[in-house]
């Protein structure tokens, strides 16, 4: 009982702060503190700012974008983790490669994927040097479009070693023994795979994947530097609102911080819910 309560109050020192700024924020989405200090609360501005198309224009398009980039590098994350984990030089090689990003702030991940896949860059001349395209500006716009290619694929790239890091810990703790007293059991290649990696690599990485989900949902400096300006990523359509010259607006932020907050209440609510559902998932 005494550990509980230890481990509730270290929770709730942790969780904290996220409650003041939750409280801060919904007090100024209704007026109730911020530049502008109306009179008493008010749900009108909420529901303004919630009624306008643009918000959920840029919430869509930001989900997506999340969404993309998590699945995409958690794919990459566990086919790189299966095969490149034996003892041998390429092994080893690969796995150096896999985690370089992981200490790269993301600022400099975005202006890598700026000078690498943008029209005039290192990809664009590359083709140009290969006679694939007339001139650089040929190669197809994979920055600032409507799809988010060029933000997808960064990101990706920069949370692939976040996400590779937690799977290889998870073979190298648990999966080894289980596979191996699968194979003692007559368990095929195919079947091990199936039966035994792949589900430990699930529950080890579908955590990781909801923490990578919510942060690149709330990522600014990516969005800001490769996303489009028509619709505005969500992060970059807050910070618009914050700095809008119409000091009246300023709440508008709160509301689009309060969405963002409660669409990452609802991936890790998910997550619980799925856990509880499917006892596979536990860990």
């Amino acid at each position: 009982m005494r550990r509980s309560w230890k481990g509730l109050a270290a929770a709730g020192v942790v969780a904290a702060p996220v409650g003041v700024g939750v409280v801060y924020a919904a007090a100024a989405a209704v007026g109730l503190v911020g530049v502008s200090r109306p009179d008493g609360a008010s749900g009108q501005r909420v529901a303004r700012v919630l009624a306008e198309p643009a918000v959920w224009e840029s919430t869509l398009w930001s989900l997506w974008v999340a969404s993309a980039s998590t699945i995409l590098a958690g794919a990459a994350a566990l086919g790189t983790a299966a095969v490149f984990r034996g003892p041998g030089r390429l092994d080893r090689s690969a796995r150096s490669a896999a985690v370089l990003p992981l200490p790269i702030p993301h600022l400099v991940a975005g202006v890598l994927g700026l000078l690498i896949l943008g029209q005039s860059g290192l990809l664009g001349r590359a083709a140009y040097a290969l006679r694939l395209v007339q001139a650089p500006a040929d190669v197809p716009a994979l920055v600032y479009d409507g799809w988010g290619v060029g933000l997808i694929l960064t990101l990706a790239w920069k949370e692939f070693a976040f996400l590779v890091l937690v799977a290889w810990s998870a073979l190298a703790e648990r999966g080894a023994a289980l596979e191996e007293a699968a194979r003692t059991l007559g368990a095929s290649p195919g079947q091990t795979f199936r039966r035994v990696t792949a589900p430990v690599l699930l529950r080890a990485m579908l955590p990781a994947g909801v923490a990578v989900f919510t942060f690149i949902l709330g990522s600014f400096e990516v969005a800001a530097l490769l996303g489009p300006s028509d619709p505005l990523p969500l992060p970059v359509l807050t910070l618009e609102r914050y700095t809008d010259a119409d000091l009246g607006r300023r709440s508008d932020a709160f509301v689009l911080a309060l969405l963002g907050i409660g669409l990452a209440a609802l991936a890790v609510g998910g997550h619980e819910w799925a856990r509880s559902r499917w006892p596979d998932l536990e860990g």
